[in-house]
């Protein structure tokens, strides 16, 4: 006798059999073990990656930059002791008609005090001794210096010209002077390295130069007198005190102070 996997009761109504029935077809048709397959959610859509973003840092304000050049214009110079001065040389003494001003770098002193082992060069020795700048003026365009007067009229003409102004560059701010004291054995007046910048290379509103009097440490003889011998060896560069021969008190002796202004545009 064949067997059916299931057995009817036959004290059941047929329409309960029949609503079996229908589920356990319902439920076949669905999958066995109770699970049914479901529909699969739809996927979510791709996200964009996002791209971190790095904090930009602002860009600082450059500093202005200094032009390549400043003109300077010289005031009246205040005469403190010379010719026709509130303290007069003795008689016969002047400055000689020769002189030396010129512009140079920083680094390019053409003299210094006190050093023993930088003594006045050969061109300053002979200006100092006998007043004649060529010698001097030609180790300093030598250097790179840029010449700007060389006798005492071209520093008339500078300093009573409609403008009396003198240009000066980045690349040469400084100057210098030298003007022999005359008579005298190694005697000079001038100023070495007065820079119209800051050491941060900043142009100065004004520059103020003060002339004094200097020993060239390169030959022996007595007070506003030629020279009788070298000083073997030089000795260092000195400020003069001339409250020995003058009647001042100062120390060092200013013969002028010249006082330059920055022109604006």
């Amino acid at each position: 006798m064949l067997k059916t996997g299931f057995t009817i009761d036959a004290g059941r109504p047929a329409t309960a059999i029949a609503s079996t029935a229908a589920a356990l077809f319902l439920a076949s048709s669905l999958g066995c073990g109770g699970s049914s397959p479901s529909t699969p959610a739809p996927a979510p859509p791709p996200t964009t990656p996002t791209t971190p973003t790095t904090p930009t840092t602002p860009t600082p304000t450059p500093e202005p930059t200094q032009p390549d050049t400043a003109t300077y214009t010289f005031s009246q110079p205040e005469t403190i002791i010379g010719p026709r001065a509130p303290t007069p040389l003795p008689e016969s003494v002047t400055f000689h008609g020769e002189l030396a001003l010129f512009a140079h770098s920083r680094d390019r002193m053409p003299f210094t005090e006190g050093r023993t082992d930088e003594p006045a060069s050969d061109g300053l020795k002979t200006l100092a001794e006998t007043g004649a700048a060529g010698a001097f003026l030609a180790e300093a365009e030598a250097a790179g210096a840029e010449v700007h007067a060389r006798s005492l009229g071209q520093l008339l003409d500078l300093f009573l010209s409609p403008d009396p102004s003198i240009q000066v560059s980045l690349e040469k701010p400084c100057l210098s002077y030298a003007q022999h004291l005359s008579p005298s054995t190694d005697w000079f007046v001038g100023w070495t390295t007065v820079c119209a910048t800051d050491a941060e290379g900043n142009w100065r509103d004004s520059v103020t130069a003060e002339m004094i009097a200097f020993d060239a440490g390169t030959a022996d003889g007595g007070a506003f007198m030629e020279k009788t011998t070298d000083t073997e060896p030089r000795e260092p560069i000195a400020q003069l005190d001339l409250r020995h021969h003058l009647p001042i008190t100062a120390f060092p002796a200013v013969f002028q102070r010249i006082t330059a202004t920055r022109k604006t545009e």
